[in-house]
């Protein structure tokens, strides 16, 4: 199975807000479940990656689905969200922000075995209200997630 998304970052204008549209992919050293584990396991986030998560708040989970309130911090700023969460193991997890300060935003990860090493396919449409507009600047917003999900990969790696 292939996924095929090009390598791009969006910005587009919605009243008050802008959603920004990131895409890209990495290759991670691991097999496609301990990855798919790895990033699905958000009750873990704190422990795995503690300079991005402080906090995190399973309100519910269902059989594919699950309620979190995560603190995130990028860039030196945290953001509340109200994120749920949808996977369907091995290849695909998406999250969508339904509350906090970046509601509205989406993450789609596709995850595909190639080789014995798993691709992760990131689409990414981040809401930006003005607030958050002044907390990044616009080049930073595919950077500060790039990070985030290198992290994420040095975490399986180990």
């Amino acid at each position: 199975m292939g996924f095929i998304i090009s390598k791009k970052t969006y910005i587009v204008r919605i009243q008050f807000s802008f959603m920004v549209r990131i895409i890209f992919e990495k290759t991670v050293n691991a097999d496609i479940q301990k990855t798919f584990d790895v990033l699905t396991d958000f009750e873990n986030f704190e422990k795995m990656l503690p300079n991005y998560y402080t906090s995190i708040t399973t309100k519910s989970i269902r059989d594919e689905s699950s309620l979190v309130v995560e603190h995130l911090h990028l860039a030196g700023n945290e953001f509340i969200i109200m994120a749920k969460h949808f996977m369907k193991s091995p290849v695909i997890h998406e999250m969508r922000v339904v509350g906090g300060d970046i509601k509205g935003s989406h993450i789609i990860e596709k995850l595909d075995q190639v080789n014995g090493k798993t691709k992760i396919f990131v689409d990414a449409s981040i809401n930006v209200s003005k607030r958050t507009k002044i907390s990044f600047k616009k080049s930073n917003y595919e950077d500060e997630i790039k990070k985030l999900y290198q992290k994420f990969i040095e975490y399986i790696e180990n």
